[in-house]
C-alpha cells in the first residue's frame, strides 16, 4: 500500500473527525458526559472543541506529510500509530472507569478501524 494512500486516508478521517468534533460539540457532549448539570455538559462541549481542533491539526499534518519519502513516511505514520494506542489506553484504562462518562467500546470502532488501516500501511508500505 503506498504511503501516500495510508497518510491520505488518515488524515481525511481525522480532518473530519475534528471538523465534526469542533462543530457539533453540544450533540457529542450530550452523547457522552452522565450528568445533568448544565455546567459539567458545558465542559464537554468545551473539551470537544478542543479535543476536535487536536485532531483536526492532526489530520492537516497527515495530508500535508502525503509526498514524504518512504522512510519519513513511514515513521509518520509509525508515530500515528503509538499516538492511537496511547488514545486506547486512555479510553479503556481511564475514561471506561470515570462515572461522570458515557463510555462504550462502540464509540470508539472507527478509531479501531482506521488503526488498522495505519497498521497495515505501515506493514505493506511502498
Amino acid at each position: 500500500m503506498r504511503t501516500k494512500l495510508t497518510l491520505t486516508i488518515l488524515g481525511a478521517y481525522n480532518i473530519l473527525f475534528g471538523l465534526v468534533a469542533m462543530f457539533a460539540s453540544a450533540t457529542m457532549a450530550a452523547e457522552i458526559v452522565n450528568s445533568d448539570s448544565l455546567e459539567v455538559i458545558r465542559m464537554g462541549e468545551l473539551f470537544h472543541i478542543g479535543l476536535g481542533h487536536a485532531i483536526f491539526l492532526c489530520g492537516l499534518l497527515l495530508m500535508f506529510a502525503r509526498n514524504a519519502e518512504l522512510a519519513t513516511a513511514k515513521n509518520i505514520i509509525l508515530a500515528y500509530m503509538i499516538g492511537i494506542a496511547i488514545l486506547f489506553y486512555i479510553f479503556f484504562g481511564v475514561m471506561a472507569n470515570e462515572p461522570l462518562i458515557l463510555f462504550s467500546a462502540s464509540n470508539v470502532v472507527p478509531d479501531f478501524l482506521f488503526f488498522g488501516v495505519a497498521i497495515f500501511g505501515y506493514l505493506k508500505a511502498k
